[in-house]
C-alpha cells in the first residue's frame, strides 16, 4: 500500500514538473542571403525604373500632343490670317478696278474727239473689260450748260459714240456697251464758269450687268 502511494506521488511530481517546463522554442526564420537581398534590390530598382520610364513616356506623349496642337493652332491662325488678307486684297483690288471703270473722259468745247488723256483712261478700261468679260457698261455723254437743249443732247450722243467706237476698236464686243446722252441735264458741277464747264463736258460710265467682284488676270 505504501509502495503504491509512493508511486502515485512520484508520478504527480513528475507531471507537475513536466507542466512547468518551458515551451519549446519556435523554429528559426531563415534569413535571406546577400545574393537574395541583392536580387530583391535589383527587382525593386527595375520596377522603379520601369515606373519612371512609363511616367516619362506619358509625359513625352503629352508634350508631343500639346506641341502638335500648338502647331496646328498656329497653322490655322496663319491660314485664317492669309484668307483674311486675301479677302482684303481682293476687296481693295475690286474697289480699285470699279473706280477705274468709272473714271470720266472729258472733251474740249463743242468737240466729240477723244484727247490723249481720254484715250489713256479708255485703254485702262479695255484691260479691265477684257479680264472681266461679263461686265457690261453704259456710256453716257454730257455737255456744259451752253448751247440749246437739242444741240447738247446731240453732242452728248456723239461723245458717247466716240467712246464706244474706241472701245470696240480695242476689241470690246459692241453688245457690252450701251450709249446714252443727258445733254446738259446732269452736271457734275453746278457752278457757272470754265472750271465747271470743263468738268461737265464728259462721258461717264456705269456698270449695268456683270456687277461682281472684278479681277485682273
Amino acid at each position: 500500500m505504501r509502495k503504491t502511494t509512493f508511486l502515485i506521488t512520484l508520478a504527480g511530481v513528475a507531471l507537475a514538473a513536466a507542466c512547468q517546463r518551458a515551451p519549446a522554442p519556435a523554429p528559426a526564420v531563415p534569413q535571406p542571403t546577400e545574393a537574395e537581398l541583392a536580387l530583391r534590390r535589383h527587382v525593386q530598382d527595375s520596377l522603379a525604373a520601369v515606373s519612371r520610364a512609363t511616367a516619362d513616356s506619358v509625359a513625352r506623349v503629352r508634350q508631343a500632343e500639346l506641341a502638335n496642337r500648338a502647331r496646328a493652332d498656329s497653322i490655322e491662325r496663319v491660314r485664317l490670317a492669309a484668307e483674311t488678307a486675301a479677302r482684303a486684297a481682293a476687296a481693295e483690288a475690286n474697289a480699285t478696278l470699279r473706280t477705274e471703270l468709272g473714271v470720266m473722259v472729258h472733251f474740249e468745247v463743242a468737240q466729240a474727239q477723244l484727247q490723249a488723256d481720254g484715250r489713256d483712261a479708255l485703254d485702262r478700261k479695255v484691260a479691265i473689260l477684257t479680264a472681266n468679260p461679263a461686265v457690261r457698261l453704259r456710256i453716257t455723254g454730257a455737255c456744259d450748260e451752253r448751247g440749246s437743249d437739242l444741240y447738247n443732247v446731240a453732242l452728248g450722243e456723239r461723245r458717247a459714240a466716240a467712246v464706244k467706237r474706241y472701245l470696240v476698236e480695242k476689241g470690246i464686243a459692241v453688245a457690252r456697251l450701251d450709249e446714252a446722252s443727258v445733254g446738259e441735264q446732269s452736271p457734275v458741277d453746278a457752278g457757272s464758269g470754265e472750271t465747271a464747264w470743263a468738268r461737265n463736258r464728259r462721258a461717264e460710265f456705269v456698270i449695268v450687268s456683270g456687277d461682281m467682284p472684278l479681277a485682273m488676270k
